[in-house]
Formats: structure tokens, sequence, C-alpha cells
């Protein structure tokens, strides 16, 4: 069953669903501005189209090192800032942005574009861009990070701008994948690094990329690193030494094969035991658990830290997020 959402008032934590059923019109605007100003993944600033009343619903899915986000909203405006500093090659993010309903207009760094619904298109964070939707609105969001995107296809930002039909080629799969993980959200029967997996495969696709990436040995032995942390997460002596070793590779090696991925072991592990932590922390048979032992079946020692990442995660205390649960 889908989680329900969160209580009238609650902030948007990434990976929650939030609706603006219960505020008013002002408080509901207020926090929507909130939680896009301070996403850590591509801030944006906020405006409305005159709407007389604010009507808005946000569900947010992390797969492996992506995230969806499905939203539905008024019409607005939404500016994302020109990133002066340097992009960490985390940070470099290319958004697939696929529109349910409603329209919206396109404006970055050499493009100027139009998407109707049932399109999708590609957008760059790493310069200012603006969306413009004139309606209320449905649309899918799925962020990605560039080197990652990078292993499925060959030089992404050359795709930026570029509408196409969901609903033509090889695009349908993608489009029916997409939904399926924001309609189930942790009902997923398989690793969702390997959903991911699934995903980059299904954008090249979509794409109609005719000269795929090739699959590296230094590819496969970061997917065999992803694979092993989601199998053994609630170890709580999983090591990047260790790991390296099974694999019989250096520690520096592994660091360098997941730095090209757009991620490191600790930023993997953390964000797998998290999530396992989320899940179970809202399972009903699993209420009896205090916190400290939840986050010792996740794989965390010391619940203090497991409570500083759970909060810097979530935008919420393990205990607040149980009660919102």
């Amino acid at each position: 069953m889908t989680r329900p959402l969160t209580q009238p008032g609650a902030l948007l934590p990434q990976g929650k669903e939030w609706s603006s059923e219960g505020l008013s019109p002002e408080e509901a605007e207020a926090r929507w501005r909130q939680h896009f100003a301070e996403r850590t993944e591509s801030p944006v600033d906020i405006t409305l189209h005159g709407t007389e009343r604010f009507a808005a619903r946000l569900i947010s899915r992390g797969v492996g090192q992506l995230r969806l986000l499905h939203l539905v909203a008024p019409a607005q405006k939404v500016v994302h800032r020109e990133i002066v500093q340097e992009l960490a090659a985390a940070d470099h993010l290319i958004h697939l942005i696929y529109s349910i309903r409603g329209p919206f207009h396109a404006r970055a760094e050499g493009h100027d574009f139009h998407v109707e619904p049932g399109q999708f298109a590609l957008i760059d964070n790493s310069n200012r861009f603006e969306l413009d939707m004139y309606t209320e609105h449905e649309a899918l969001d799925l962020i990605m990070p560039l080197p990652w995107l990078e292993q499925f296809l060959p030089n992404p930002l050359s795709h930026i701008g570029k509408p196409l039909q969901m609903d033509m080629g090889w695009a349908p799969p993608l489009a029916a994948m997409l939904l399926t993980i924001a309609r189930e959200g942790d009902n997923c029967p398989m690793p969702r690094t390997m959903v991911a997996e699934q995903l980059g495969n299904l954008v090249a696709l979509a794409l109609g990329v005719k000269e795929p990436v090739s699959v590296r040995p230094s590819t496969r032995l970061a997917q065999q690193i992803m694979r092993r942390i989601e199998s053994d997460y609630a170890d709580p002596e999983l090591t990047p030494e260790r790991v390296a070793a099974d694999l019989r590779i250096s520690k520096r090696y592994l660091q360098a094969l997941l730095t090209n991925s757009g991620t490191s072991f600790v930023r993997e592990l953390n964000a797998v035991r998290l999530d396992k932590a989320s899940a179970l922390l809202t399972d009903p048979p699993s209420r009896s658990l205090s916190v400290a032992e939840v986050a010792f079946r996740c794989g965390f020692l010391d619940p203090g830290y497991f409570a500083r990442q759970f909060r810097k995660r979530f935008n919420a205390t393990p205990r607040a997020w149980r009660e919102m649960g």
C-alpha cells in the first residue's frame, strides 16, 4: 500500500508524501516555497500565477542515486538560479521532466522550448533555467547525477531542451516505469540500485540512442559495489576496505570508481541505511522497536549519528517521522 500523506502542516521531507489539504492557502503556499528553496539538489524560487487558491501535492521517492518527484501544483513559475560555484560531480544534475497534465514553457541557456502533456524533456541544473506552468499541472521529475547518466547515455547534454513524446518509439516503457515508481513507492521487489540501472537503460532507449555506452569493467565493478551495499547494509562492519578486499581491488580504486559515478561509499551506504530505517520506523509491526533498535538493525552503531544523519536526509527526527507515518 502507498504510505499515507504527512500530517497537515508538516514540512516536505525527502522520501515522504505531502498535501496542502487542511492548510490555509497562505500557509500551504509558504511551505511549498520553503521546501523548494531549501532543496539541496536544485534550489528554486517559485512565483504563483495569480491563483486564488493553493492546492498542491508532492511525492518524493529515492531510487538508488536518483530521486523521483511526483508533483501536482497550481499555475506557477519556477526559477532555478545560476550556480556560481563550480559543481561537484554528484551535484551536476539532469532533470527529466515528464508532463502528465498541463503544458509548460522552459527557458534555459541556449534553449527555449514548449512541453505538452505526454511529452518529456531533459534540463541541466548547472545553468539558470525557468519553467512557466500557466495552468494547474501534474508532472514527474526524475533527478539524475550527470556522471551516473553518462554510464548509459553518450553525451547527455546534447539531448537538453528537446521535447519528445512518451507514447512513441521506445519511450512508453520509461513512462510506465516512472508512473509505477511514483505509485508503488517502497513496494519494490528488487534493490533500488538495480531499478535505477533499468531506468538508465530506458532513458537511453527513449532518446533513441543507437550507440549505447559500452559497459566497461570499471562500470561493472561500480555496480557490484552498489549491489553489495544494498544486500549487506545492515552489517555494521561493512566498510570500503572490506568490500575492496572481497573484490580484490584497492580501497583507493574503489573510491575512484564511485567518484566517477558521482558518489562515494559512505554516501551510498548511508542513503540505503536511512531509506531502510525510514520504512522500518513507519512499519506497523515494528512500532514497538525503539529508535536505537531501528538504528542498529539498519547498520548504525551510534544512535546519535543515526539521528543526525536522518534529520539531515529527511528534515525530521526519527521520532517525528514515526509520528507522521
